[in-house]
């Protein structure tokens, strides 16, 4: 097949839907697919350029204002760049990964041509709108954002979420198209217990003790100041250290100034960036991984860690309750801090419970392979394109 992903967000970004994005066109690229990607460029001019053997088309783009990081941007005018690939390109799937400008300008062309469009949904109201309004504002902002969401992806053929919760939420929303949950997927050569990390704690002078681990976007609509709140309740009974690793704006601002007047500086770390090449090990560090975020279709990076082998402590909201059981993870409510201080410091003190935790997150995580995975995007292609 010849399939055609386009997005607003690929790689170098780091976040979950360009992660996923990426792994998923080196999957089919190998399966033997003929696959390229529609993405902004980090200059106002189109251009293309390789990656692992494929071809992704970048067009001109600007920065997206206000955003947490110069990676993002947008495309300026994409429409007749984008038609002029896919009349050279014809191909049988057009994959959408985001409804922006180069989705939007495929979805006009493919009805024009009907080629069968399939929108991955990989984004919520927070995630759209966290990034750049205070949360009273987003909070009034959301249900608009919602209806652009609903009607953007009823345009399609067919959409793929990555979890049934999502599923759930988008039809509770007025989602009319079917819908497929299928798994962002993970890479398990890649994220694997046996990933050594200890340059990593000598490289960023990170301490010989329990380490509780973050990684991910540092955004309003993560709620790691709910995290960062009960640290001084963990620290009362066991001496840990608790490590942030992404990237983020104000809000990274803000939580390592909330670390310095709830006097907890000294038992924190953050790290911006990490190469492709040092991120995986970093979760061989941990002893456990939080996720506090509430936005969240699935979750990357709990993905990361459960094939990492570790115990998570996961909100219970969202779809991220369906990767965390009570038998690899502990979950609390929405906004406690002390309850999250409870679960960590229960993990913490039972080294056997880790063990046994750490040992179901592989097992849950192989549901979850890159092969899996690609095996049923090439379902829900196949039945678009049978007469």
């Amino acid at each position: 097949m010849k399939i055609l992903f386009t997005t607003e967000s690929y790689y170098p970004n780091i976040d979950g839907g360009a992660i996923a994005q990426r792994n998923l066109v080196k999957k089919l690229l190998k399966k033997g697919h003929d696959v390229r990607v529609i993405a902004p460029g980090n200059r106002f001019v189109n251009y293309c350029e390789r990656d692992d053997g494929y071809l992704i088309c970048r067009l001109r783009g600007l920065t997206l204002p206000g955003y947490m990081s110069n990676r993002y941007k947008f495309s300026f005018f994409p429409y007749f760049q984008v038609k002029k690939i896919i009349e050279s390109f014809h191909p049988d799937i057009i994959n959408a990964c985001s409804p922006y400008p180069n989705s939007l300008s495929a979805l006009h062309i493919a009805r024009k041509k009907n080629i069968p469009f399939v929108g991955s949904i990989h984004i919520l109201p927070q995630n759209m709108l966290a990034p750049f309004l205070h949360k009273k504002s987003y909070e009034f902002l959301e249900p608009y954002a919602w209806k652009w969401l609903i009607w953007f992806f009823n345009q399609c053929s067919h959409t793929v979420v990555p979890t049934r919760t999502g599923a759930d939420m988008f039809q509770e929303h007025g989602l009319q198209v079917h819908i497929a949950p299928i798994s962002n997927g993970i890479d398990i050569q890649r994220f694997t217990p046996s990933n050594d990390g200890a340059y990593l704690r000598k490289q960023f002078s990170i301490p010989d003790k329990p380490i509780v681990l973050y990684t991910g976007r540092i955004n309003e609509e993560k709620n790691l100041d709910v995290f960062i709140k009960a640290i001084p309740l963990v620290l009362q009974s066991v001496d840990a250290h608790f490590l942030f690793v992404g990237s983020g704006g104000k809000y990274r601002n803000f939580l390592i100034a909330l670390t310095k007047q709830i006097k907890v500086e000294q038992h924190t770390s953050f790290i911006s960036f990490l190469p492709d090449e040092d991120f995986p090990n970093i979760y061989s560090l941990a002893n456990l991984f939080v996720m506090p975020s509430e936005a969240e279709l699935q979750s990357i990076v709990t993905l990361e860690a459960l094939a990492s082998g570790l115990p998570v402590v996961a909100v219970n909201k969202g779809a991220v309750p369906e990767l965390v059981t009570p038998d690899n993870g502990l979950l609390f409510d929405s906004g406690d801090s002390q309850q999250l201080a409870h679960q960590v410091i229960h993990l913490l003190q039972n080294d056997h419970l880790r063990c046994i935790m750490g040992k179901k997150s592989l097992e849950i995580v192989q549901h979850h392979t890159m092969d899996f995975v690609s095996s049923e995007y090439e379902k829900v292609y196949r039945s678009l394109l049978s007469p």
